[in-house]
């Protein structure tokens, strides 16, 4: 398996999802076609396995600065919108490096169902969790105002993923998608700080 995952992530990096086929994929891991196959049911379980563990380390990162956010008692008010921008920034920069694979794994991993497949979205609701206890942090120290946190965190990923569809649909410049997200998040975010006199 960590042959046919390291094979996989080479030859899709290089060359791009649709290029790639799972007879390559499988001379590359020194293996035979069927033999990939009782890995994997599919070269896009294949390749949402692979990218997902990219979409993991961001999730990591995050969540390490996440905790040092959440465990400071002395935390400015404004640094937990701030810290949820600078974590889409992470993810930003990730299509940045990757713009067809990232377009690819937020349009597949919606509509798989087998087990390998929908790892993205258990990588996508351990995001939501950080975040959500961010704005609830948040909440209790009186910097944001009250909200249904969820919903808020659903929205911020929503934007995201429409970031990535929209950049790819309409071909945008895919070196500033960072600044477009951040833009509309800080939208949708900085209103909910509380202002100085409610703290």
């Amino acid at each position: 398996m960590a042959r046919l995952q390291t094979a996989a992530r080479e030859l899709m990096w290089a060359k791009g999802y649709e290029a790639v086929t799972t007879k390559e994929i499988a001379l590359q891991a020194d293996m035979g076609e069927a033999t990939l196959f009782r890995y994997v049911p599919s070269k896009l379980d294949l390749f949402l396995l692979v990218y997902g563990q990219e979409f993991e380390k961001v999730v990591d990162d995050c969540e390490g600065a996440i905790a040092k956010l959440l465990d400071d008692s002395s935390t400015h008010p404004d640094s937990y919108v701030k810290r949820i921008l600078a974590s889409y920034d992470m993810f930003a920069q990730l299509y940045k490096r990757y713009p067809e694979l990232a377009f690819t794994f937020v349009k597949e991993s919606f509509g798989t169902s087998t087990a390998v497949g929908s790892s993205g979205l258990e990588y996508a609701d351990r995001w939501f969790g950080l975040l959500e206890q961010v704005l609830e942090r948040g909440q209790q120290a009186g910097a944001l105002v009250a909200m249904d946190t969820p919903v808020v965190v659903q929205n911020c990923h929503a934007l995201y993923v429409h970031e990535v569809l929209r950049s790819h649909a309409r071909r945008l410049p895919k070196a500033a998608m960072p600044k477009r997200l951040r833009h509309r998040l800080a939208t949708l975010l900085e209103p909910l700080q509380a202002s100085a006199s409610n703290r």
